[in-house]
């Protein structure tokens, strides 16, 4: 379960967030609507680490994230509205490269477990397709 309590941030004078507050029950997904500038992508950048927390904690399983506790938010996975795969990649290819070279994981580690979520998406059979070949709902289901 991920958990927020009372998440704030602040642009100068600008508050973006103040005392945001949500849960998340596990294996749940989640989407985030609003209007532009209310805050969604600062949310998800703090949570994924791009951006510090002014303010408030975020725990997950039970246990609060410190900021430098990069491995742990690996477990978190966003899909943004203007998602990119690269089209010179087949869709293996495109959930391996970053693990690959951001989280100095093997390649053959990386595949297996590529292949476990492609097998979890139903796309099994697109494991070696490339991204022109997908439908617009594959393609987010890859990114």
């Amino acid at each position: 379960m991920l958990e927020l309590r009372n998440i704030s941030k602040k642009f100068g004078d600008k508050q973006i967030l103040k005392d945001f507050n949500l849960i998340v029950p596990e294996k749940q997904v989640l989407a985030i609507v609003g209007p532009s500038g209310g805050g969604k992508t600062t949310l998800l950048r703090m949570l994924a680490g791009l951006e510090t927390i002014d303010s408030g904690q975020v725990i997950y399983n039970g246990e609060i994230l410190a900021v430098a506790e990069l491995e742990k938010r690996n477990l978190l996975g966003f899909v943004f509205q203007d998602f990119q795969l690269f089209p010179h990649l087949s869709v293996l290819e495109n959930l391996t490269l970053s693990p690959i070279h951001t989280m100095n994981i093997s390649k053959e580690e990386a595949e297996e477990k590529a292949q476990g979520l492609l097998a979890r998406l139903g796309l099994s059979e697109h494991a070696n397709a490339y991204p022109y070949s997908l439908s617009g709902g594959q393609k987010q289901r890859v990114a």
